[in-house]
């Protein structure tokens, strides 16, 4: 159950809080019983918090869930017990899920595991923290179109050390679970 509700909790959450160009899907991967988190559909809620110019966004398959989960996502970030996080403060909304997303698109797939297995994270758009999406550190493989050049950084913000790859299934070999953002330099 735990590992289902992980799976459906974060799927498109920036584009549903408020963030138009946002397109990331996290994807849970069982790749012993085949379960593929994205697929399936369903009604889920997507709650957020605004504390300032911060947006946080979660996922659940009830209200309380997404809630108490955006409300945990929020404290991580403005420090446990603040005000600024309180769980009744949340902007809830409704959504479905569908197997589509991202469908018929170009898209970089981060993959937690080696040999593009596990959890995954599609991406369209250059991500600055990959903590915000629970991916921060924990980039083993991954897949990045024909005819794109990615560049994956050991720090925050674009910092730090970084690996510029270019399209196809390859191993974070040289990087292996050290890579905190991402930019697409060319499509």
């Amino acid at each position: 159950m735990a590992a289902m509700l992980k799976g459906l909790c974060v799927a498109s959450l920036l584009a549903l809080g408020g963030c138009a160009d946002a397109s990331i899907v996290i994807n849970h991967v069982d790749n012993f019983s085949g379960y593929r988190g994205e697929s399936g559909g369903g009604q889920i809620y997507v709650c957020t918090l605004t504390p300032f110019n911060n947006v946080y966004a979660d996922a659940g398959r009830s209200e309380q869930i997404a809630r108490y989960k955006v409300g945990q996502r929020c404290e991580r970030g403005q420090g446990e017990g603040s005000l600024f996080c309180r769980t009744k403060e949340a902007v809830c909304t409704t959504t479905t899920l569908d197997g589509s997303a991202g469908e018929g698109s170009a898209q970089l797939v981060v993959y937690e595991d080696a040999r593009q297995r596990g959890a995954s994270l599609i991406i369209d758009r250059d991500i600055p923290d990959l903590s915000n999406y629970g991916f921060a550190d924990r980039i083993s493989s991954f897949s990045v179109p024909r005819g794109w050049t990615v560049r994956f950084y050991e720090g925050r913000n674009y910092s730090g050390g970084y690996y510029t790859r270019h399209g196809g299934a390859q191993e974070a070999t040289d990087f292996n679970d050290r890579v905190q953002s991402i930019r697409i330099l060319s499509r």
